[in-house]
């Protein structure tokens, strides 16, 4: 279960656009821009995302990960400088960790849900990998806004 809703918040659309798909064809312009009154934009909510799936992804492999902040604003930070070159390696950067992390849920033992997380010893893996599916749904519905204010979202492309 866990799998099948990673794969629809990250990789496959269903009920809404998964993220991943919400990303694809986005230019660093785009990636950059935000409209007046909203807090990020495109590109800051993928670095967002990708901080603490990161952070989660190390802990799951069984690294004593810490953040580098505890100051959830600092999360979403862009690069100064936003060139389609910078754009793409961030997306490449994400695209490879989740495809890892993946992976990693795929091929885990089932009693390792069971365990708890190091991090929250009083929370299991299964409870914390929900919450990340949750929490890359959520910011993935925010991508897709942007995108369809901006009006660079074809809905040919998943859920309109």
């Amino acid at each position: 279960m866990l799998l099948e809703q990673f794969s629809a918040c990250y990789d496959e659309n269903g009920w809404f656009v998964a993220m991943k798909n919400a990303l694809n064809g986005v230019t660093a312009q785009q990636a950059a821009w935000k409209p007046a009154g909203t807090d990020n934009s495109i590109w800051e909510t993928l670095e967002h995302v990708a901080f603490y799936n990161y952070a989660y992804l190390q802990r799951f492999k069984g690294v004593e990960y810490e953040y580098s902040t505890n100051d959830n604003d600092e999360t979403f930070a862009m690069p100064e400088q936003s060139s389609d070159d910078e754009w793409n390696a961030a997306v490449g950067r994400f695209t490879k960790m989740m495809d890892e992390f993946h992976e990693l849920l795929h091929a885990a033992d089932e009693a390792k849900f069971d365990d708890p997380v190091p991090t929250r010893p009083d929370t299991k893996w299964w409870q914390i990998i929900s919450s990340i599916n949750a929490h890359n749904a959520y910011h993935g519905g925010q991508i897709l806004l942007l995108r369809k204010l901006q009006g660079s979202w074809n809905p040919e492309k998943g859920v309109s």
